[in-house]
């Protein structure tokens, strides 16, 4: 009796050390389960992260074609708003000749015209030169096409340096931004295009 209960015993401790060196399997799944959690979990996070910045990629190109489209329609507004100007100034030349005579008179030659011509002059030559000053700040700033100031600027060179508008530039010419002082006073004049005056008179 006192035998069967000490091999009893004995086996106790050697039965629970066995179970403590071997874990039962329902421990074993569940550390796997952890572990597919965890993997699961981070698989998700990066693909998430990678779908934000395919997001933040494809706002980016429509953000770029977005602003190409403004720039066209802008670019479109400003040659449009230019001209529209230059029209309402010269629409009244067209229609009374005696202005644009008085016109090219004090253009050609400020001091030879007459008092009259130059009233008539002044106030159109401002607001030409204004229009220059404002198609040159739009080429600045590039919402000018490079064509349509070719064009603005030939027609600015071919005032600007006739001997009538050089006296009158030299006490206008503070009134007009530095820059674009700058820039017309640094050109050459035109060759090949006639004088408005030879023009009217139908000489070249």
């Amino acid at each position: 009796m006192d035998l069967a209960l000490r091999a009893r015993s004995n086996a106790l401790p050697r039965a629970r050390s066995t179970e403590d060196r071997h874990p039962r399997s329902g421990s074993r799944g569940a550390i796997g389960f952890d572990k597919l959690e965890s993997v699961s979990l981070e698989t998700i996070n990066s693909i998430a992260q990678i779908i934000a910045a395919l997001g933040v990629i494809a706002s980016l190109f429509y953000l770029a074609a977005q602003i190409r489209q403004n720039t066209k329609s802008q670019r479109s507004v400003v040659v449009d708003s230019l001209t529209s100007s230059l029209i309402a100034l010269l629409g009244p030349q067209s229609y009374d000749p005696e202005l644009m005579r008085s016109f090219a008179a004090a253009v050609d030659d400020w001091h030879g015209a007459t008092v009259e011509d130059r009233t008539r002059a002044v106030a159109t030559l401002f607001i030409t030169f204004k229009l220059f000053e404002n198609a040159w700040f739009q080429r600045r700033h590039g919402t000018l096409d490079r064509e349509q100031w070719e064009g603005w600027e030939l027609h600015m060179r071919v005032y600007y340096h006739r001997p009538g508008v050089q006296v009158w530039w030299s006490d206008r010419r503070a009134m007009f931004a530095v820059g674009f002082r700058k820039y017309i006073e640094a050109t050459q004049p035109v060759t090949g295009v006639s004088p408005l005056s030879q023009l009217i008179r139908g000489k070249s």
